[in-house]
């Protein structure tokens, strides 16, 4: 039996466009990777949270509350279960919400206007603040930078929470080794509890025509390129720049900052407890 001919026509239109929209999306991707400094990747991420409203109050992502591996993390014996929190990348205020309910005094900073007041917006307890600034003015506060968005931040905190995934919105080299410096410098005793991407193991599949039509417009574009495109850099149309990390990047991170990993997860939400290092002990590595 033959399908009709109606259905045959649809699903070749349909395979049609599938392939022109992945191959828009990878010239995009290569041009934007080619061409924008970390800076302004940066700040196109923002611009595409900007437009998102997901993360705001009543958003659907916002209505999740806390995760379950969040709360979990916030259960370990290892964190304080009271006192003030340092929330970077607050978003539209899902973690600070939870956060105040658990009974944490908290400063909150989140870099995008629309979340900086859905944040305050949702802000229960009279001892929050929600400031708009950046992971890059966290590093420029702690090298002595006065007259910014942080002068009120006022360490120190007992517990740092580092919004959803938004350590790996750090896609320079060596951003999130300065932030979680920065960090460390404000907070020297306080765990980080953290999210991120992890990179595909190299041994998974992947579309062999994509794969050739990314290589070749990345060929194409080798001689006119800033830099050398990092390993683990991806963009996304709702979520802007991202760094997928290896889990041997994101432990030597995590130790030329200053810390051991005390918990690591590799689930669905890769996530992690990180640890600050006494002097004397050496090792990144903890449990799993």
């Amino acid at each position: 039996m033959k399908a009709p001919a109606w259905s045959r026509l649809l699903f070749t239109v349909s395979r049609t466009l599938s392939v022109i929209d992945r191959t828009h999306q990878i010239v995009r991707d290569e041009l934007l990777f080619a061409f924008l400094t970390p800076a302004q990747r940066s700040a196109l991420t923002f611009y595409v949270y900007e437009r998102t409203n997901s993360y705001l109050d009543g958003g659907d992502l916002f209505s999740h509350g806390l995760f379950a591996w969040e709360l979990e993390l916030l259960d370990d014996a290892r964190v304080p279960r009271s006192g003030r929190v340092l929330l970077g990348a607050a978003g539209g205020g899902r973690e600070l919400l939870g956060l105040e309910k658990r009974g944490y005094d908290v400063v909150a900073f989140e870099p995008v206007l629309p979340l900086v007041n859905s944040a305050r917006q949702v802000a229960r307890r009279p001892s929050t603040v929600v400031l708009q600034a950046s992971y890059h003015d966290l590093v420029e506060y702690v090298r002595g930078r006065r007259g910014g968005p942080l002068d009120d931040l006022k360490p120190p905190f007992e517990l740092c929470v580092l919004g959803w995934a938004s350590l790996s919105h750090l896609t320079g080299l060596g951003e999130a080794v300065e932030t979680l410096r920065a960090i460390r410098a404000i907070a020297p005793r306080a765990p980080v509890i953290t999210s991120f991407f992890l990179r595909v193991e190299a041994g998974s599949p992947t579309r062999g025509g994509a794969r050739k039509l990314r290589g070749a417009v990345r060929r194409a574009l080798a001689k006119v390129r800033r830099e050398e495109v990092p390993e683990g850099l991806e963009f996304f149309t709702h979520g802007g720049f991202t760094h997928a990390f290896s889990r041997d990047e994101l432990f030597q991170i995590c130790e030329n900052a200053g810390y051991r990993v005390g918990y690591f997860s590799q689930s669905d939400y890769p996530h992690a407890l990180l640890l600050p290092v006494d002097n004397g002990e050496g090792s990144a590595h903890g449990d799993s």
